[in-house]
């Protein structure tokens, strides 16, 4: 869609509630640890693996997104259990929106949260007060996508972090739901059925050389995980046309940048930010065409994302 909202960063927060939803901010390269350059050609491949079965979810929460707040079905204020969620995710508003879950770790002092995100555009500041446990990452109106989020016992925040036109962060403008996750209660919401006995189809790795991906990415559930020792995202792009490296190479220093690109882009959906050692189950039902991947996230401390460090990826369905 080339739209300059499509490339998503987040503004700063003053709110502990803000600040817990702009820890996912932008993408940056702390200096310890930080995001070795990948290759930016091509996807590597991961090779086949027998057929495993995704996991039986506990619930279901089917989340509406519109400008600028989130539905949440059932009402989580009912009990929402730990364990694997189906998240089923509709956009339709007007404007670009995704659903991101970050759990705050057990003994973060809010103050120092606060503190620590406080006058940060990007975020980074924050990010290591919180694991990051997965959601999809933008869609555009009008679209549908489906995912498994393994929600933890503790508070996690559901946000959306893409930004208006000014750059202001949807999550700013009240695009954020706190869900206590708990042992079951009377009111928790029974177990959906629709994705018993379906089998992953393959598995998309976030590793530390860049996203490995099978050669052939049909419809079905994809397992994903971190295998990095830092955050990592993957936002789908649905290319206009095709691009050489040179104009990826520019297309990402856009998308950082929030300008609108040259290339018409359709958000497509993807895996939202998972921290190192978490996964999670996404459901791709990808057209045919040329897509890209990015990651927007940051590492600690430096508002810098990693897909201007090389962590992207062209592929074609």
């Amino acid at each position: 869609m080339g739209d300059p909202h499509s490339s998503r960063r987040t503004t700063s927060a003053c709110l502990v509630l803000a600040l817990i939803l702009s820890l996912t901010g932008c993408g940056s390269s702390d200096d310890e640890g930080a995001t070795a350059a990948p290759s930016t050609t091509s996807a590597t491949s991961v090779p086949e693996v027998p057929a495993t079965p995704l996991p039986e979810p506990v619930q279901e929460l089917e989340i509406n997104a519109t400008e600028y707040t989130f539905e949440v079905t059932p009402d989580p204020a009912a009990g929402v259990k730990p364990g694997w969620t189906l998240l089923t995710f509709h956009n339709v508003g007007a404007e670009p929106h995704q659903v991101m879950f970050a759990r705050i770790k057990d003994g973060v002092d809010l103050a120092e949260l606060a503190a620590a995100g406080a006058g940060d555009s990007s975020g980074a500041g924050a990010i290591e007060f919180v694991d990051m446990i997965g959601g999809v990452s933008y869609i555009g109106p009008g679209q549908d996508t489906t995912a498994l989020v393994n929600l933890t016992e503790g508070v996690v925040m559901a946000m959306c972090y893409v930004p208006d036109s000014k750059g202001v962060a949807h999550a700013l403008m009240g695009m954020t739901t706190m869900l206590t996750v708990s042992a079951p209660t009377a009111g928790t919401p029974e177990a959906p059925t629709e994705p018993d006995g379906e089998d992953v189809v393959g598995t998309i790795e976030l590793s530390g050389d860049g996203y490995r991906v099978p050669d052939q990415v049909g419809a079905g559930w994809y397992h994903v995980k971190n295998t990095d020792s830092v955050l990592h995202e993957m936002a789908l792009l649905r290319l206009g046309s095709s691009i050489d490296e040179d104009e990826a190479e520019t297309l990402v220093a856009d998308l950082a940048a929030n300008e609108t690109p040259d290339v018409d882009l359709e958000a497509v959906g993807g895996m939202g930010a998972i921290s190192p050692g978490f996964d999670g189950y996404l459901h791709l039902d990808l057209d045919p065409g040329d897509y890209l991947a990015v990651d927007f996230m940051p590492d600690p401390g430096d508002p810098r994302p990693h897909l201007l460090d090389g962590y992207y990826t062209q592929f074609s369905v």
